[in-house]
């Protein structure tokens, strides 16, 4: 690979897929499709979402526990 190359930044790379995808969901599809996949897309996000609070509460539980004496002393 030589130097002449010029690399597109993260940020365009990701404004063209947002432009694709705007494009592409509301110029061509049908509105019940779109809906669809729309539904689908943000049902996964909000399930990712709530998974994620999920985890974050039950491992601070876990850290919170203290181990219990034993009732019968050992000598």
């Amino acid at each position: 690979m030589g130097g002449d190359m010029l690399l597109a930044s993260k940020w365009d790379t990701a404004f063209d897929v947002a432009r694709f995808l705007y494009v592409g969901f509301f110029s061509d599809l049908p509105a019940w499709v779109r809906y669809t996949v729309l539904g689908l897309g943000g049902s996964t996000v909000v399930y990712g979402f709530l998974s994620w609070l999920r985890n974050r509460s039950a491992t601070g539980r876990d850290d919170e526990e203290t181990v219990p004496e034993p009732e019968t002393p050992v000598r």
